[in-house]
């Protein structure tokens, strides 16, 4: 919920009465007051992971119940998002956070209230979130045992770079267990053996063909290579397993993540009908002794 910036906007349906009265108001009820803007009480970090997955979107109108205190002692969902996980939220983020300057009643005493309002959960399409074209390498090494004892990621585009050593494994992706780690390793009884991660995101034929290059010194292990479609609002459209090599257990539901992305192809990708063809490919390379 991978580094990409979100904004959520609060509309909030601000009530009650000014927090100040003036002595001739002081006979007068006065409702209870939100202490502070509701644009704090929000957390913009913590948009549900599956509502951003499935891009869930909507507007929740809740109804507060506040105690003498100035706290909420319950939230009740007047109106819908149309999400649950969205309308969950919202309430668990007032009742945690949302504190009021309690009522008085015409003795001036403390009391409670209610309170309603609005929150909007809106993912904005402001291109930060797009991802392009990318392939990058995990390198890492397989002991005896199966455990990774020593990794790095280099990433060959779009900005060629090598990330330090001291990066610690699994970091930057997920590494296989041991199980996983004994499978790659066959029969191989050198103490260590090296194992390239390759994978990537394709729209051009060029960008394609480099992953998939032969790897001199290198055995295939297992290939998954998915190929999907694009519309212009970067939303991934058709997708299917296209190609899958090595044993069973490598293979992956690489759909699932394609779907649960926002892509940016470069403008070349796109055909006619405003329509890019991409692959997502994920390669295991184990390097041969001698």
């Amino acid at each position: 919920m991978k580094t990409a910036h979100l904004a959520l906007l609060i509309l909030s349906a601000l009530s009650g009465l000014p927090m100040g009265v003036t002595a001739a108001q002081a006979a007068e009820p006065v409702r209870v007051t939100p202490l502070g803007s509701f644009r704090d009480v929000i957390d913009i970090d913590a948009y549900p992971a599956v509502a951003l997955r499935h891009d869930m979107e909507g507007t929740t109108a809740y109804s507060l119940t506040i105690d003498a205190t100035g706290v909420p002692s319950r939230c009740d969902i007047a109106s819908s998002s149309g999400f649950d996980v969205l309308d969950a939220a919202t309430c668990a983020q007032l009742m945690a956070k949302a504190r009021f300057a309690p009522g008085r009643d015409a003795a001036g005493k403390p009391v409670g209230g209610t309170y309603t309002g609005r929150v909007t959960w809106a993912i904005p399409d402001d291109g930060s979130s797009r991802e392009g074209e990318m392939f990058a390498s995990l390198l890492f090494s397989i002991d005896r045992s199966g455990a990774i004892t020593a990794c790095r990621m280099l990433v060959h585009a779009p900005t060629p770079k090598r990330l330090s050593p001291d990066v610690p494994c699994g970091t930057e992706v997920s590494l296989p267990p041991p199980r996983l780690g004994m499978a790659l390793r066959g029969n191989d009884q050198r103490p260590s053996v090296d194992v390239e991660y390759r994978g990537g995101t394709a729209f051009t034929p060029a960008l394609r063909a480099r992953i998939l290059e032969p790897m001199p010194g290198y055995e295939q292990r297992a290939l998954n290579i998915y190929h999907f479609t694009v519309g212009r609002d970067g939303k991934a459209g058709q997708c299917s397993y296209a190609e899958q090599r090595g044993d069973a257990q490598w293979a992956q539901d690489g759909c699932t993540q394609i779907r649960g992305k926002i892509y940016d192809p470069p403008a070349p990708a796109f055909g006619a009908d405003g329509v890019a063809q991409g692959w997502r490919i994920v390669r295991m390379l184990v390097k041969k002794a001698g």
